[in-house]
């Protein structure tokens, strides 16, 4: 543990703790993630039996991964994951105790949820007419008002049998029960399930938990503000009162889930009462440097507390004269902060792992890409896991109907497509039936390109290539922002095209889209160099020096939520926020004077309305 030298005298002490219940109440940016990781290194140091560790997003699993120490077996002594992951990996293990005949499929987008609501709705008889009289606003909230009765049901930990005792509404409870059993039809769960099916596998079958606590010396919970009761339930049946060794890190001021039923009770009361353990404060920020914590400070005041931040660092705005001056900019910084190697502020030497770009959308990156390759500076885009999240609604209508026509009986997405496509759903309609109903131009355009690819993809570039040109075509009177957002996503496409080809001899669009869902068509998926990633992606991961780049207004914020305002342009300001605090000590941020439409004119543009105030 060659690390320990740069731990506080409290920090230590907490890495030193071997067995017993311990809570680590930690403030931003205190060190709790690597504190947390340098115990697990010294507990599998110490320990031949597993160890669990648990968090809540996958980004924050890969970070504890990538700091923990080097150990030649530690994937096979060590579960690092979140806690649906963790419980996927128990329900394929033993889910045959509970009548799950196999890994079922997940069912994760809450679009997709809603729809499998409305299922249910159309298969309730005593609720469906009412339904039906009323009017589209009131159905979507009453569906999300069953989807949150489901999800309170599952983060409750309910059995079954509890239901109808706990719950007067009986049109709720039907429709709960009708949603299950459209899920059991189709061979899925959804996401709240998977915690629920665990809960009850351990409860109803001990000798399950027995063998898992068994496996399991320590269990280690990070980011634990952000329990909800069906984790917190998890744990309890998982340990059962007879597993003490479990160690809980967070800070209750950072409680960010609520939504999701989650609480910092769980692990400021719950814990405490349940396993009485040690508890420990950290105070002092390590992680984000005063100068960043005062730029977020003046973006959303009283977001921060600058007063315990150790490390002064650098906040910084600059504009260019246009794009390529702005990547141009960016990349000479990134090869000023290589040349100077080592930074006070910066612990190591500075590599370009430690840099990120950041932007609101990803077609902001285009120039920026040309320069980087043009000047041999390693990057890589931080994908999010799964398929192509597109930024447009063309294509987001090309992805809809690209599914039904490698699945006619997609139902669920074709109700979605139908809804964009503004026509009545019919559960007869074909790709080709959709055509003919279709009045717009534009969407018209895009089934037509789907329904032209050839099912050995021989086409996928030539037709992808003459979309792009119809979408060029200024009769069609798109706004310049969105062309840009569509020729982006095509081309998007066409590189996941490019990358699947270069796999097989043997061609198929099936085959390209299930490779695409698995993430293996994701273009530069090696993990060195820069980052560049959407704020979006970027979200529940930090850097040393961070450059926010395409900060003119149309862009961030995007146009969209201005013409929208109100909370549109609040969840701007928000995404703007987060931006800022991905970055531990450095963060710049640049813009362009004038920016190239598709047209081929350039445009005036000034800067960001959140920054036009800053004063440096």
């Amino acid at each position: 543990m060659s690390q320990k030298i740069n731990l506080s005298d409290k920090q230590r002490e907490i890495v030193l703790v071997e067995d017993g219940p311990i809570y680590v109440k930690a403030s931003a940016g205190s060190g709790k993630t690597r504190v947390l990781t340098e115990r697990i290194g010294n507990l599998l140091g110490k320990t031949k039996r597993k160890i669990l560790a648990l968090t809540f997003t996958n980004k924050a699993a890969k970070e504890m991964k990538e700091r923990l120490p080097n150990f030649a077996d530690i994937n096979k002594r060590l579960f690092v994951g979140t806690f649906h992951g963790f419980c996927q990996y128990v329900l394929e293990n033993h889910g045959n105790l509970i009548g799950l005949p196999k890994a079922p499929h997940i069912f994760e987008e809450e679009s997709d949820r809603i729809k499998l609501i409305e299922q249910a709705i159309e298969q309730t008889p005593s609720y469906s007419n009412d339904y039906k009289n009323q009017n589209k606003k009131e159905q979507q909230k009453f569906c999300y008002k069953v989807l949150s009765f489901i999800s309170q049901v599952k983060r409750e930990c309910m059995l079954e049998e509890e239901l109808l005792n706990k719950n007067k509404n009986e049109n709720f409870v039907m429709l709960f029960k009708t949603y299950q059993d459209i899920l059991v039809s189709q061979n899925a769960i959804d996401f709240d399930d998977l915690l629920l099916l665990v809960y009850k596998l351990f409860i109803q079958n001990p000798e399950t938990a027995s063998l898992y606590r068994r496996t399991y010396q320590y269990i280690c919970v990070d980011e634990a503000q952000d329990l909800n009761n069906a984790q917190y339930q998890v744990v309890l049946a998982l340990t059962n009162g007879k597993h003490k060794n479990v160690m809980m890190v967070g800070d209750p001021n950072q409680s960010i889930f609520g939504f999701n039923g989650s609480s910092p009770d769980f692990m400021n009361k719950s814990f405490v009462e349940d396993f009485k353990p040690k508890i420990f404060e950290l105070k002092e920020n390590y992680r984000s440097s005063q100068a960043v914590l005062k730029a977020a400070e003046k973006l959303i005041p009283s977001s921060n507390d600058v007063v315990n931040t150790v490390i002064k660092g650098i906040f910084e705005i600059h504009k260019a004269n246009n794009e390529e001056g702005e990547a141009g900019w960016i990349c000479d910084k990134i090869n000023e902060f290589i040349q100077q190697g080592k930074h006070s502020d910066i612990e190591g030497d500075i590599t370009f792992e430690k840099i990120a770009i950041l932007a609101r959308n990803k077609y902001v990156f285009n120039k920026l890409e040309e320069t980087l390759n043009e000047r041999g500076i390693p990057f890589y885009y931080k994908m999010t896991p799964g398929g192509i999240k597109f930024e447009s609604e063309a294509i987001n209508i090309f992805d809809l109907a690209f599914r039904i026509k490698l699945n006619p009986q997609d139902n669920l997405h074709c109700r979605r497509l139908c809804e964009l496509l503004e026509i009545k759903y019919d559960k007869t309609i074909s790709l080709s039936g959709l055509i003919l109903k279709v009045d717009s131009e534009i969407k018209n355009q895009v089934l037509k390109t789907v329904n032209n690819l050839a099912n050995d993809g021989r086409n996928v570039k030539v037709t992808l290539e003459k979309l792009k040109n119809f979408m060029k075509n200024k009769d069609l009177k798109l706004d310049d922002n969105e062309v840009r957002m569509i020729l982006n996503d095509i081309d998007e496409i066409l590189k996941h095209w490019f990358n699947y080809a270069k796999m097989t001899d043997k061609k198929s669009l099936q085959q390209f889209k299930n490779a695409m869902a698995l993430g293996q068509t994701h273009p530069l998926t090696q993990y060195n160099g820069v980052t560049l990633s959407t704020v979006h992606t970027m979200k529940g991961q930090e850097f040393d020096i961070i450059i926010l780049m395409g900060v003119d207004d149309e862009t961030f914020p995007d146009y969209r939520a201005i013409r929208s305002g109100g909370v549109e342009m609040v969840q701007e300001k928000n995404n703007l926020y987060v931006a800022f605090t991905r970055a531990k000590r450095f963060l710049f941020a640049v813009w362009p004077q004038k920016r190239l439409m598709p047209w081929g004119d350039s445009k005036d543009r000034k800067i960001s309305r959140f920054l036009e105030n800053f004063t440096l």
